[in-house]
């Protein structure tokens, strides 16, 4: 049985469909513009991993899976924890431990994700990357781990989702470990904090520093 499976959650990037919270700060275009840039990026990353990757895509129901160089999958479900748990547990009808990360974090670090399943592979049973908003970046999970249990009921976007999953994994009895907190980049103030890191590194984004390059949106250095 192969080993490590991650998913990559995302959506086409369609005006007005896409980085929606960023709309008022950018123009539609720019934030569809922006979300492909993050997706881009993150892909050029994550293409040297050491598992198989797989994007998840957010579809309407007369959409074609897009195009690209890595396998896809619709997302089923009604709600986030219903595609999270969909997703999952087929892949872990193949893998023996699967990861499952949005495309809000476009600087995630490789090394961290290799991090992620080798704790896995020495015991723990779910691995949670807390987000700053309360939610979490990443979860992994050993394929007899996947439990619906863990993605019901739970106030999805919100700050409860973390604490509400911890208690959930408490239930179970699963041993969980935390990776160091991240904070994906949904609103303006996101953003601004993502271009003041990038005045003078695209911290292996550079698409997305080019794009805020181009608009004027990186501080003069100094002044960040």
């Amino acid at each position: 049985m192969p080993s490590r499976r991650l998913l990559l959650f995302t959506k086409p990037a369609r005006e007005g469909r896409v980085k929606t919270r960023l709309i008022g700060d950018l123009t539609a275009a720019e934030a569809a513009a922006l979300h492909s840039a993050f997706l881009d990026d993150l892909l050029e990353r994550l293409r040297d991993g050491d598992f198989d990757l797989q994007l998840a895509w957010a579809l309407d129901p007369e959409d074609e899976l897009p195009d690209g160089p890595f396998p896809g999958v619709r997302q089923q479900g009604d709600d986030l924890g219903e595609r999270l748990y969909q997703a999952l547990v087929e892949a872990a009808d193949e893998f023996l431990s699967v990861m499952a990360v949005g495309g809000d974090l476009p600087t995630l670090p490789l090394a961290l994700i290799h991090q992620a399943f080798e704790r896995l592979e020495k015991g723990t049973e779910v691995v949670l990357g807390p987000a700053e908003d309360g939610g979490y970046y990443l979860i992994a999970l050993r394929s007899y781990a996947v439990d619906s249990r863990l993605f019901q009921d739970i106030a999805w976007s919100t700050d409860q989702v973390l604490p509400a999953t911890l208690e959930r994994c408490r239930e179970l009895d699963y041993a969980v470990e935390l990776l160091p907190p991240a904070s994906d980049v949904d609103t303006p103030e996101d953003l601004r904090r993502l271009a003041s890191r990038m005045i003078s590194d695209d911290l292996g984004c550079p698409r997305t520093r080019e794009l805020l390059l181009a608009w004027n949106r990186l501080p003069l250095e100094g002044t960040a």
